[in-house]
């Protein structure tokens, strides 16, 4: 699924929503192999809608040569993506609430000093 959502991204950054099946492909290979993080978040927002079939659902149409976003998959795309940033809030706001506070350790109270020194006795002359 979360290759579809990737296609679905790729899409939706395209003027008017149209790429060749060949821009598609370039993308996804720069996108998966530029490191963890967009297979990893791809598959993130994807676990929100494991029933995700793109052309199934007709959130993107086939022409010659090339594949379209629909509106219902624009619409689809931002709910996901929503979703996904309103979960990250939260997940973000538990974790703030979650870490002590930078408590500075309580002062430790001593004993006053006196300017007092001892008196020395002199010797008597």
């Amino acid at each position: 699924m979360s290759f579809q959502l990737s296609i679905l991204k790729i899409l939706a950054g395209q003027p008017h929503g149209r790429a060749s099946i060949e821009i598609v492909k370039q993308h996804l290979a720069i996108y998966y192999r530029s490191g963890p993080e967009w297979p990893a978040r791809m598959k993130r927002i994807a676990s929100r809608a494991p029933q995700l079939d793109i052309f199934g659902q007709r959130l993107i149409e086939r022409e010659a040569g090339c594949w379209i976003i629909t509106e219902e998959g624009r619409k689809s795309l931002e709910t996901l993506e929503e979703l996904d940033r309103s979960a990250m809030r939260g997940q973000v706001e538990r974790e703030i609430a979650q870490e002590p506070e930078d408590e500075q350790p309580p002062l430790v109270s001593s004993q006053p000093r006196t300017s007092a020194r001892r008196k020395r006795s002199r010797a008597s002359d």
